[in-house]
């Protein structure tokens, strides 16, 4: 379920994204943004720390959201966008594998932010059937209108779930360290 992000540059340039770091894990800072021309873009880290357990939440499960009592008010009212190039999924073999736009066009993932702590996390639904091989959930990824549209309005429609053009590009196998 999306266990790493990366830019490229292009997306770097095209976005003024003045970052040295282009993989992120858990708990790294993303590149997002909240304006509706997706532009200016900040930083936050990804990952809500739970107020009672201080455990750290990397995603919010769109089927639930708006009934979650940690991220109804920010998908309410502080909703942002991650920008990605694509992002990395090990498969059930635990074979990492790189999953991109087809087009090669950025990924706009929907994301809550949670203001008090300067924090994100990744919303996530059923992963479309080309990429299901690799995990049954995926990040919730926009195309540039919706994804204006998203920073408006909490989604209603999920039209965009039939639309996204997905792919797995390459198959990398990680050496054991053992």
């Amino acid at each position: 379920m999306c266990g790493q992000l990366f830019i490229q540059e292009d997306l770097m340039v095209a976005y003024n994204i003045e970052q040295l770091q282009t993989l992120f894990r858990p708990s790294d800072e993303l590149v997002i943004t909240q304006n509706l021309d997706l532009k200016g873009t900040t930083l936050a880290r990804w990952g809500w720390l739970h107020d009672s357990s201080q455990q750290l939440i990397l995603f919010a499960r769109l089927e639930n959201i708006q009934h979650s009592r940690l991220f109804n008010n920010a998908y309410q009212n502080q909703r942002c966008i991650v920008l990605a190039s694509g992002y990395y999924e090990w498969d059930q073999s635990r074979i990492k594998q790189k999953i991109v736009n087809k087009n090669h066009e950025p990924l706009y993932i929907a994301a809550v932010y949670n203001e008090n702590q300067d924090r994100v996390a990744l919303i996530t639904h059923e992963s479309q059937p080309s990429i299901a091989w690799v995990h049954h959930r995926q990040p919730m990824i926009l195309n540039e209108s919706e994804a204006r549209e998203y920073l408006n309005h909490p989604i209603k429609n999920l039209d965009f779930l039939r639309n996204q053009d997905l792919v797995v590009e390459s198959t990398m196998r990680q050496a054991s360290l053992f």
